[in-house]
């Protein structure tokens, strides 16, 4: 198999094996990194073990991520353990990044615990994509998720509470409940957010609660009011009148609660007395 390699001058195409001896004995990081890319791209398994050596040991950051890059493409499990080697220790943080994120691609029980991990890189990026990659990893990642909503980091506990809400496994409901009181705002709104994803009724009082609570922040606030409307329960529908109904003017938060109101009637019109459609007459023409 060959593949087109563009340069400025005009199009080389480049067998496997050529690219591999690019990869491997080339001075030319230029030269390297592109090897490593498309050797991803071409699929071929037999790439895996001089990607990992490249991973481990080529001193140019950018061959080592494209290296990372390709591992996860490629989707092979020996390449695992020396990912999560890069992603703990990898100084250059787009590797860190690129290692977070093939990892989310190999997936598997393994790479939960250095994911989460990195939940606590100092670099933001890392963060969230660690975050991203536990989310594309689902369920095997929900109970260390969990346990991470006790970090002392409100980042840790900002990133865990998305990524519960997002993987939508309901036995994280009562924890992310309690995130509603968390110190930080920030944690407050990702967890109005997540009760309205992970969609149990368990969640409609403290929500209300939330929503009511007048020294609240008000984006807090009208996030509460938006998950009740996804969850369209109709024990808020009260709540959600009074609070519009309170007002002097609508504001952002009273228009989210007016839009919940309406979702929530649309949805129980049956159960609610009163609530049925208006029918319109028949024509006689």
């Amino acid at each position: 198999m060959t593949i087109s390699v563009n340069s400025k001058k005009k199009q080389v195409k480049k067998s496997f094996d050529e690219l591999l001896n690019d990869l491997t004995t080339s001075n030319s990081e230029k030269v390297r990194y592109n090897a490593a890319r498309i050797l991803g791209e071409m699929g071929d398994s037999k790439a895996v073990e001089p990607l990992i050596d490249v991973l481990k040991h080529d001193k140019n950051g950018s061959v080592r991520l494209y290296a990372a890059r390709a591992l996860g493409e490629l989707g092979d499990s020996k390449a695992t353990t020396h990912l999560i080697e890069s992603l703990r220790e990898d100084r250059n943080v787009d590797v860190r990044v690129r290692a977070a994120r093939a990892l989310g691609r190999l997936g598997g029980a393994i790479v939960v615990e250095p994911l989460v991990e990195a939940l606590n890189d100092e670099n933001p990026q890392v963060c969230i994509t660690a975050t991203d990659a536990l989310i594309e990893i689902g369920d095997v990642a929900t109970d260390a998720l969990i346990e991470s909503l006790d970090h002392e980091k409100v980042n840790v506990r900002c990133d865990a509470t998305r990524a519960l809400g997002e993987i939508g496994n309901k036995k994280a409901v009562d924890k992310v409940i309690n995130m509603l009181y968390d110190e930080w705002v920030n944690v407050r709104i990702y967890a109005v957010t997540s009760l309205g994803k992970l969609n149990d009724p368990k969640a409609v009082p403290a929500l209300i609660d939330v929503m009511k609570n007048r020294s609240e922040n008000e984006l807090v606030r009208a996030g509460a009011a938006a998950a009740l409307g996804v969850l369209r329960d109709t024990r808020a529908l009260m709540p959600l009148r009074e609070l519009i109904m309170e007002a002097e003017e609508l504001g952002e938060l009273e228009d989210t609660a007016l839009k919940s109101f309406k979702k929530i009637m649309a949805a129980n019109w049956q159960s609610i007395p009163g609530a049925a459609p208006v029918k319109k007459p028949v024509s006689t023409f």
